[in-house]
């Protein structure tokens, strides 16, 4: 039963791989790499039964149902390693890491494209790192150009020449906080938090949710695309374009605008033909 068992999961495995969508191609090679922990543990319990005294099998069948279920063990733990991302896997050979963090590099600009989904948020020890989504898809590795010019580095974004094993379903963007940003993105879905970066400029062509937090200065905005866009309370947003707000919003030559109490302002501006929802939080 436990040898059924492990069959079965191990065919709806490669169903997941082979639907696409749900598991990425790279979880092979994920899996390849586990070979000493399978080779040990078979090894380990073949001896036990051939140096065993009273030859007395496992309880079930064969070698009984230690060995299908230590081997379903390590299908759990290289399974959970995949999805988590860890770095250590050939499945996470497709990071693109940025460089350190220095006082060389004021603001960093970062224009990005891919057909596919893209995650933004802080949190990067580098400047930046753009790893591959969990979910499977035709996306293809990030490769990026960089150009220092003073002390503003400009970063250009795009997919590899193919997906091959590490297609996906999109981008995650992790950008450091304690730097200033000016962000360019296209998609074809986003989920952005930048509640804890500083911008500089944004501009976003996609579906999605925007998470804005508090504007440093003026912060110009261009949106294109089917999105909901969150705004603290207390920062004041200029919008021109169409888009639809909640109250307390005043009518200007340009479109609305609403006054918070706080510093800073956002310079929104919606492209004819976008449906954009702004939100005060």
């Amino acid at each position: 039963m436990a040898w059924l068992l492990l069959a079965g999961v191990a065919l709806l495995l490669g169903v997941a791989v082979a639907a696409g969508g749900l598991l990425r191609r790279s979880v092979v090679l994920d899996l390849v790499s586990f070979w000493p922990g399978w080779v040990v543990t078979a090894g380990v319990l073949l001896i036990h039964r051939r140096v065993s005294r009273t030859r007395q099998r496992f309880p079930g069948y064969g070698l009984g149902p230690a060995l299908p279920y230590s081997l379903m063990g390590w299908l759990a733990v290289a399974l959970s390693l995949h999805m988590v991302g860890w770095e250590m896997l050939p499945s996470s050979a497709d990071r693109l890491d940025g460089p350190a963090v220095t006082d060389r590099i004021a603001t960093t600009a970062i224009d990005l494209r891919l057909d596919g989904a893209l995650v933004v948020e802080a949190g990067a020890e580098l400047l930046y790192e753009v790893s591959s989504l969990a979910s499977a898809g035709a996306v293809a590795p990030p490769r990026g150009e960089e150009l220092l010019t003073g002390d503003d580095l400009d970063v250009r974004l795009r997919e590899g020449s193919e997906a091959g094993w590490f297609g996906s379903g999109g981008w995650n963007l992790a950008l450091n906080p304690g730097r200033d940003w000016s962000l360019a993105v296209a998609a074809a879905e986003v989920e952005a938090d930048l509640r804890n970066l500083s911008l500089r400029s944004l501009r976003v062509e996609a579906d999605g949710v925007i998470r804005l937090g508090a504007a440093r200065g003026d912060v110009a905005a261009s949106l294109t695309g089917d999105l909901v866009v969150e705004v603290p309370a207390e920062v004041s947003v200029d919008l021109s374009g169409p888009a639809t707000v909640g109250s307390g919003w005043e009518p200007t030559d340009a479109g609305r605008r609403y006054l918070g109490d706080g510093a800073g302002r956002y310079l929104i501006e919606v492209d004819p033909g976008s449906d954009v929802v702004v939100n005060q939080v």
